[in-house]
Parts: structure tokens; sequence; C-alpha cells
């Protein structure tokens, strides 16, 4: 399956890529949810403006307004804390 995020590049060295479906598109609400005290980066790709927004130094999120579809980089060494963020994150906007 082919997947809106092309040319991945983790933000540290060593870092695992998954990349989730979700039940409908991210919305402008859902980034800024997402947010909450970091700082949001963002990126030019041929898919669109993604939204790469930094959790703590346990996650990267990258997202496109307007897709379902999202891109999730984490430390294996944290994965467990991650995951347990991860999807305490997702069901705050998409349960």
């Amino acid at each position: 399956m082919a997947t809106i995020f092309q040319n991945p590049i983790p933000p540290y060295p060593g870092w695992v890529r998954r990349v989730y479906r979700l039940f409908r598109p991210v919305t402008s609400d859902d980034i800024l949810a997402f947010l909450g005290n970091e700082e949001l980066y963002t990126r030019d790709t041929p898919s669109g403006q993604v939204n790469m927004i930094h959790k703590f130094g346990l996650l990267e999120i990258n997202c496109i307004s307007g897709e379902s579809e999202i891109e999730v980089w984490y430390d294996p060494e944290k994965k467990s804390y991650s995951s347990e963020y991860l999807d305490a994150l997702l069901s705050t906007r998409f349960n």
C-alpha cells in the first residue's frame, strides 16, 4: 500500500517509523490539539504541507490536514511509553 509520506526522514538516528490510518481526515483543530505547548514545524512536500509535531522527545507526529494517514516516529528504547502516549493522544481526537 502506498503512503502519502514518501522519502521518510527520521528526526533522530535510530528512530522507528510507523504509518497509521485514521477513520477520518486530520483537521487543523486536531493539529492544534496535538500540538499543545509544543512548537509546530512544517515541511512542504509533493503530497502537501506536512505538520511535524514533536512530543516531549517521545514522538514525532507528521500529518497533513485533510489526509486520514499520519506518520509517527519514536525512539525504540522508549517504545512502551511512546505507544501508550500515542494511544492516549489519538483517543482524545479519534474515538
